[in-house]
């Protein structure tokens, strides 16, 4: 009987701790899908070499890219941000695309 109540106890108080945290990642997600996606011809999107898809970066232009490097994996991308188009430090109030890239880009640290 006791471990019935336990088990109960610990399911509760995980339900309690588990909702609110799902709730503010989905709230964050939904604040970065109200932003603007950002254009390509923004005139800072122009300067950082932005594209929305960093297969296209144009390599004999841009020496300093690395392959593999994208929005999805960047530093300047807040924590927890997910989905196809995400919120960035280096273009703020807008969202970029996740598999875009731009001359800001850093890898998150490990």
């Amino acid at each position: 009987m006791t471990d019935k109540t336990m088990t109960r106890r610990n399911f509760v108080g995980a339900a309690a701790v588990a909702v609110p945290v799902a709730a503010v990642l989905a709230g964050r997600t939904a604040v970065a899908q109200d932003k603007p996606k950002l254009d390509v011809n923004d005139p800072v999107a122009k300067a950082l070499m932005y594209v929305e898809d960093a297969a296209k970066v144009d390599v004999a232009k841009v020496p300093t890219f690395k392959a593999g490097s994208n929005c999805a994996n960047c530093a300047q991308v807040p924590a927890g941000s997910t989905g196809a188009w995400i919120p960035c430090n280096a273009f703020p109030g807008k969202v970029v695309s996740a598999k875009g890239w731009c001359s800001a880009w850093v890898a998150k640290p490990a």
